[in-house]
This record gives structure tokens, sequence and C-alpha cells, in this order.
């Protein structure tokens, strides 16, 4: 059993979870930030077999490309699926966060404890605290695209979606780590978690304004 993987699962199943209790719970929000999160990813997958050799290549433009896909894609698809959301923009953010910690990389990653061998050098510590850092990151990130994408199709204007989808270059940096097969995963957790903050922030600011 990997015990690393087993715990990685929990941590995002935690983080993708316990959000949902601080926002109204609409199921039907819910689900439709699972056909946009889905959609994005897909469309990044089919992106990604096209041009596999490029995309399994470690060099500073396949990097970039990975950057560019999310950027493009996740807050994209969060735009373009934001006409059936009425209201709670929140629900809609946290939503996103939810498909992508809670299912995909925790849900969906459980199998693995029993398939793979644990080959990780570094200390538990240290792979748990960039765990919480990267998780929360996405966290925030996915909440400022939901809100963001719900402010910019209702109202019109496109400065709010197109002000956080660059966040998204980020994954340049967990492409690099992944690639290169790095074990230094702060180089990915501090400034991930630092630019899910800076979309969080942006977000508090337009609900000021509104």
């Amino acid at each position: 059993m990997n015990l690393y993987i087993l715990i990685g699962a929990l941590i995002s199943i935690f983080i993708g979870i316990i959000p949902l209790f601080l926002v109204k719970r609409d199921w039907k929000v819910i689900l439709i930030a699972g056909g946009a999160y889905i959609s994005a990813i897909i469309g990044k997958e089919i992106i990604v077999l096209a041009f596999l050799s490029f995309f399994l290549t470690p060099q500073i433009p396949t990097y970039i490309a990975y950057g560019i896909l999310t950027t493009t894609f996740e807050p994209g698809f969060a735009y373009l699926f934001s006409r059936f959301i009425k209201e709670n923009p929140k629900t809609y953010g946290i939503g996103l966060a939810f498909w992508e910690n809670a299912i995909f990389v925790g849900l969906l990653e459980l199998p693995y404890v029993f398939i793979a061998t644990t080959t990780t050098v570094s200390s538990l510590s240290y792979f748990v605290v960039t765990k919480i850092m990267d998780r929360t990151s996405s966290l925030l990130v996915h909440y400022s695209w939901g809100v963001s994408a719900y402010y910019s199709f209702w109202r019109k204007e496109l400065k709010y979606i197109i002000s956080v989808a660059p966040l998204g270059m980020v994954d340049s940096l967990a492409a690099y780590v992944n690639l290169t097969q790095s074990a230094n995963y702060f180089i990915v957790a501090v400034p991930s978690i630092i630019v899910g903050i800076v979309g969080f922030l942006l977000v508090k600011y337009y609900f000021k304004l509104s």
C-alpha cells in the first residue's frame, strides 16, 4: 500500500468537501460546475494526446504550453457554463474546486493506493505540507475562476474572467516538476499558494464592487 498516495488523496478530498459547507449547497450549480470542469479536462487531454510527443518532452515550450492549456480551457469552460447559473456564484467556484480536489485528485486516486509502490524519498511531513498548499491553491484558483466567470457572463464584462484566467499559468511549474521528476515540490507549492491568494483577493474586491 502506498501511504503517500492515500494521505494525498484524503487531503484532496477533505479540501474539496469542507468548503461546500461554507456556501449554499446548490447541487444543480455544483453539477453544472462538474460539466464545466470535466469539459475543460477532456479538451486539454485531446490537445495533449494529439501532440503527445511534444507534451512528454521536458523543455520550456512544453511547460509553457501546459500553462496555456489550463489558462484557456478551465476558466474558458467556466465562463461558457456560467450561462446556466442564475445565482450562487460562490457555490459555482467552490463546485469547480470540488470536482478537481474531491473527485479527480482525491477519489479517483484511491485505487492507486493498492497498485503503486512507495518510491517517494521526501519526508511524510514535507509531503503533507506541500500537498495542503497545492490543494488549497487549487481551491482558491478555481473559486476565483467560477465567481469571475459568473460576473463576466451576467454583467457582460469579460474583464473579470480575463483578469484571473492567467492564474492557470502556474501549471507550467507543475509540468516542470512532473516531467523532470523533481522532488522539490515547493517549486510548485509556494508560487501556487501565492497565485491562489491573489485570485481570492481579486474576487473579494469584485464582491465589494457589486
